[in-house]
C-alpha cells in the first residue's frame, strides 16, 4: 500500500489517511496524534518508525480513534472530559438512556466498540515534553463537549491539532454534531453548538500558529482566513434556518436578537378548530355525526383516560379509527395500551410503519421502544371514506422523515393533519437528526409543495391548540428559503451537496439492533442514500470482534443518482461466543473512493441459544 503523507517541519509529518494522523519523530521513535486507520503504519514504515510511545487523541469519535491496532505498554493521553467514553464506553452501549428517547446528541453515538487503556488524561493548560516538542493543551469543545486541541512547538514553529472544529477555509466536516441545546434539550439545538465553536476557534487563533491541523480536512497555513470564513457562513446558514423556524413559536427567548427582520417570515396568528374536534395532548379527535371518533396518536395513558370520559359523558360512543402521524415517543409511548382499550383499526404512513412496528431496528431521536400494531400501512394518495368525512394520506417528511400527512375532507372544511410539521411561525426542522432533507422533490419542498397543492382550509400541528394556514407568499418565501439553504448548506461543507452534512443517517445499518444467537447466521443491511447529482460508488465491511477469528470481505455496489442503494452482508456467529450480551460491530465505509472509517455501528443481542 503506498503511504500518503506530508512533512510540516523537520520532526512533524501528517499521515493522511481517513483521517489526517499527526506523526511527531524522534529517530526510530514516534508519538502519534489521533492515529486511525491501517494505512497508517505504511506512513511509519516509510519513515523508519519502529517504536510508538505516545499516543494522544483530540475525541472520542470512533472513525477518529479506531482502526490502528495499539502497541501494548503505549502511553495513551485523551481529554479529561472524555476518558470515561474511552476506558468505559460499554456504559455507553448497555444503558438504556443513550437508546430510547433521544433527545440530546451529547456523546454522540459515534463510540468506540470496546474500551482501550488509558494512561493519561488532558486539560486545559496540560504540557508534554516529548522529543524536541512542547505539546499544550486547549480545551475546544464544539464538535464535541470534551474536544481538546494540541498545540505543538516544534522546529521553531507551532502547529495547532484541532480535532473536527474545522476542515478548510469556512468548512466544517458535518453540520449534524453541532446539534446541541442552549435553553432546552439537543433535540431543539439546530447548531446550537456553533458559540462554543466559536470561543474555540477563537481561542485557537489567539494561540498564534502557524498552521491548522484538523482530523477530517486539509492543512490550513492561513488561521485567521481560513476561521473567519467559517464564521461568516456559520451565521448566515443560521439566519436562514431561523427565518423561517416553528421554534420561534414555542421559544421565542431563543430568538430575541433576530426580532423585528423584515427579512425573516413573521409569525401568523391562529384561527380557531371546527367545534367537533377535541385537543389532548399530542392527540386530536375528531367526532363524527354519529359520535363515533377517530383518534390521532397516543402518547400518554392520560389520552386513553380523556377518551374514556369523552365516552362517559355521551360526546363519543366508539373509536373506530386511530391514525399514527410520526414515531416520536410522546406520539406512540402509550399506543399498545391505547390499541388493547380500543379494539379499532390502525393506519399509518408505510414508511412510519416500518419503524413503529420495529423500533429496535433504528436509532432515531425521541425513538421509542413501545411496539405498535398496524392494520394498514397506506402510501401516498390512498382514499377511504370514514363517516361523513374523506380521508387522504401522504408521505409528509416534514418534522422527520419518517412522516406522514392527512387530509380529512367534510362538514365543510379541508382539514390537514401535519404532526408536528409546522408551526404558526413556520417548519419544524430544529433537530438535523430527523433526516429533514434538502432540495426539490424531498423533504419540506415536497411538504410545502402538497400543502399548496391542497390548499386546506386548516393545518393542525399535535402540539398546539389553534389551527393556522400559509399564504401562497409565505409558501413562495418558505421554498424559497430552503432553496437558499441548499446552497448556503452545501457550501459550509466538503461534500457536492448540504444533505450529506445535515442528514446523519444517509449511511445507516438496517436493522440497527437485533437479537442473535450463538452459532446462527445473522443477515443486516448497509443502507446508503446518495444525494448527489450522479451515479455514486459505495463500499463496506463489518468490524467482527478479533476473538471470532472471521474476517468478512469488503463489498461494492453502485447507487443511482438521488436514490437509495444497500449492500448485505450474511455474518456467522460463533457456536462458542466469548461474549454474551451487547455486541457493537462498526462497518467500515468508502464512498465514491473517499475512505471514512468506522463510521456507522450496528448492534447485535447475543444469546447462548
Amino acid at each position: 500500500m503506498m503511504s500518503k503523507y506530508t512533512q510540516l517541519s523537520q520532526h512533524l509529518y501528517i499521515h493522511h489517511g481517513h483521517i489526517n494522523t499527526g506523526v511527531l519523530c524522534d529517530e526510530n521513535r514516534a508519538l502519534l496524534i489521533d492515529p486511525s486507520g491501517i494505512s497508517l503504519q505504511s506512513t511509519l514504515n516509510e519513515l523508519g518508525i519502529t517504536e510508538i510511545d505516545h499516543i494522544l487523541f483530540t475525541h472520542h469519535h470512533r472513525d477518529s480513534t479506531s482502526g490502528f491496532p495499539l502497541p501494548k505498554n503505549v502511553r495513551v493521553g485523551v481529554p479529561t472530559a472524555e476518558e470515561q467514553w474511552f476506558t468505559d464506553v460499554e456504559t455507553f452501549w448497555n444503558d438504556p438512556k443513550y437508546r430510547w428517547h433521544l433527545y440530546n446528541c451529547h456523546p454522540h453515538n459515534l463510540m468506540l466498540a470496546e474500551s482501550i487503556l488509558v494512561s493519561d488524561t488532558y486539560s486545559e493548560g496540560s504540557q508534554i515534553n516529548w522529543g524536541a516538542a512542547t505539546i499544550s493543551v486547549l480545551e475546544t469543545p464544539g464538535h464535541t463537549d470534551g474536544s481538546i486541541t494540541y498545540l505543538v512547538d516544534v522546529d521553531d514553529k507551532r502547529f495547532a491539532f484541532t480535532g473536527d472544529l474545522i476542515y478548510d477555509e469556512g468548512k466544517i466536516w458535518e453540520l449534524y454534531s453541532l446539534q446541541k441545546g442552549q435553553q432546552t434539550t439537543d433535540y431543539h439545538g439546530f447548531l446550537g453548538a456553533r458559540d462554543e465553536l466559536r470561543e474555540s476557534l477563537e481561542k485557537v487563533r489567539q494561540s498564534s500558529s502557524d498552521a491548522l491541523i484538523p482530523t477530517h480536512g486539509v492543512v490550513m497555513n492561513n488561521p485567521d482566513t481560513a476561521i473567519d470564513k467559517l464564521f461568516d457562513k456559520i451565521d448566515y446558514c443560521y439566519d436562514k434556518y431561523v427565518s423561517i423556524s416553528a421554534l420561534r413559536h414555542y421559544f421565542p427567548n431563543l430568538f430575541t436578537e433576530f426580532e423585528g427582520r423584515s427579512d425573516h417570515m413573521p409569525i401568523r396568528q391562529g384561527k380557531p378548530p371546527p367545534d367537533f374536534l377535541r385537543h389532548f395532548g399530542t392527540t386530536w379527535i375528531i367526532i363524527s355525526e354519529s359520535k363515533e371518533a377517530f383518534v390521532m396518536d397516543c402518547g400518554s395513558p392520560n389520552i386513553i383516560i380523556q377518551i374514556q370520559q369523552l365516552q362517559e359523558d355521551e360526546e363519543i360512543s366508539n373509536v373506530t379509527q386511530f391514525w399514527v402521524t410520526h414515531y416520536h415517543d410522546d406520539h406512540v409511548n402509550a399506543i399498545p395500551e391505547f390499541q388493547e382499550t380500543f379494539p379499532c383499526e390502525t393506519i399509518t404512513d408505510t414508511v412510519v410503519a416500518d419503524v413503529i412496528t420495529n423500533p429496535k431496528a433504528y436509532r432515531l431521536p425521541c425513538i421509542s421502544p413501545a411496539v405498535t400494531r398496524i392494520d394498514r400501512a397506506t402510501t401516498d394518495g390512498d382514499v377511504w371514506t370514514w363517516n361523513e368525512f374523506t380521508m387522504t394520506a401522504s408521505h409528509f417528511p416534514g418534522q422527520t422523515y419518517y412522516h406522514g400527512g392527512l387530509l380529512v375532507e367534510g362538514r365543510g372544511v379541508r382539514m390537514f393533519f401535519a404532526g408536528d410539521s409546522f408551526t404558526m411561525a413556520g417548519i419544524d426542522d430544529y433537530c438535523a437528526g430527523n433526516r429533514n432533507l434538502l432540495g426539490d422533490g424531498v423533504g419540506y419542498n415536497q411538504c410545502l409543495t402538497l400543502i399548496q397543492e391542497l390548499n386546506p382550509t386548516h393545518i393542525f400541528n399535535c402540539h398546539v391548540d389553534p389551527a393556522f394556514d400559509f399564504s401562497d407568499e409565505e409558501i413562495t418565501f418558505m421554498l424559497g428559503t430552503l432553496e437558499e439553504r441548499e446552497k448556503c448548506y452545501t457550501d459550509l461543507i466538503p461534500w457536492d451537496h448540504a444533505n450529506y452534512g445535515m442528514d446523519e443517517q444517509w449511511i445507516r445499518c438496517h436493522p440497527y439492533e437485533q437479537e442473535v444467537t450463538c452459532g446462527n447466521t445473522v443477515h443486516i443491511s448497509v443502507e446508503i442514500t446518495n444525494h448527489s447529482d450522479q451515479p455514486s460508488k459505495a463500499m463496506a465491511r463489518p468490524i467482527l470482534p478479533t476473538s471470532w477469528k472471521e474476517d468478512i470481505d469488503t463489498i461494492e455496489t453502485t447507487i443511482p443518482s438521488k436514490s437509495n442503494g444497500n449492500i448485505q452482508f450474511s455474518i456467522q456467529i460463533p457456536q462458542q461466543c466469548d461474549k454474551i450480551g451487547r455486541i457493537v460491530v462498526p462497518f467500515d465505509i468508502i464512498y465514491n473512493d473517499i475512505p471514512l472509517g468506522q463510521f456507522r455501528e450496528a448492534i447485535f443481542v447475543i444469546n447462548e441459544g
